[in-house]
């Protein structure tokens, strides 16, 4: 194996906290409501996604650029709720063993670029693909050969790391080995995905050759 490819929100970042935040102060301001568990359903989705979900069980008037331009206005004011998680932690020993990465997101150019420099990673991504850059998003594999692509790396030889199914799909559609490391256990991994707790992670990178096995 010679790349990995990361998922950002939930898999580097944990950025949830400010997604939700942002989700209900705009649906807030646009006197919309949505079922209890709306938001934790469309965990991993585009914002077009949402925007969908938003069309058929509410009364949204705004159309899609202007449902993210509503969120993302309310989601700059929420850095300081975004944070590492340990898995960000494994970015430098990748690059010292000499491992091409790219990040892969369903969030927009804007969203990535926030939250890398947030979070202090973007130095790490030579490569990173937003879902302003793909025709369809995840679980469409499109992102992840994209990524493959302009590191130069056939999908074969790359490893996704998700936290969602959604992502794990994309990954797996996309004919790459697929780890599948949620910060939520009990959701359902796809078949085929490789399961690793965070802590896990390390170890299973070694036995993957991608670093010295301890």
């Amino acid at each position: 194996m010679r790349a990995v490819l990361w998922d950002l929100d939930g898999t580097l970042v944990d950025s949830e906290p400010a997604h939700e935040l942002a989700f209900y102060a705009a649906i807030a301001e646009l006197g919309l409501s949505v079922p209890a568990e709306f938001h934790d359903r469309l965990l991993g989705a585009s914002e077009d996604r949402v925007h969908e979900a938003l069309v058929a069980q509410t009364a949204i008037t705004l159309d899609r650029a202007g449902w993210r331009a509503v969120k993302w206005r309310h989601y700059r004011e929420t850095a300081d709720r975004i944070t590492r998680l340990s898995q960000a932690d494994l970015l430098a020993p990748l690059a010292n063993a000499g491992r091409d990465m790219a990040l892969v997101s369903n969030s927009t150019r804007a969203e990535v670029e926030h939250n890398l420099s947030v979070a202090g990673l973007a130095r790490y991504f030579p490569v990173t693909v937003s879902r302003d850059d793909v025709r369809r998003g995840k679980p469409d594999p499109e992102g992840y050969l994209l990524a493959a692509e302009r590191l130069g790396v056939p999908p074969a030889d790359c490893v996704v790391v998700e936290d969602s199914p959604t992502g794990a799909a994309a990954g797996l559609a996309a004919g790459m080995t697929t780890i599948f490391c949620p910060q939520i256990p009990t959701l359902k991994p796809p078949a085929g995905a490789l399961i690793a707790s965070p802590g896990k992670l390390a170890g299973l990178f070694g036995r993957l050759g991608l670093l010295p096995q301890e």
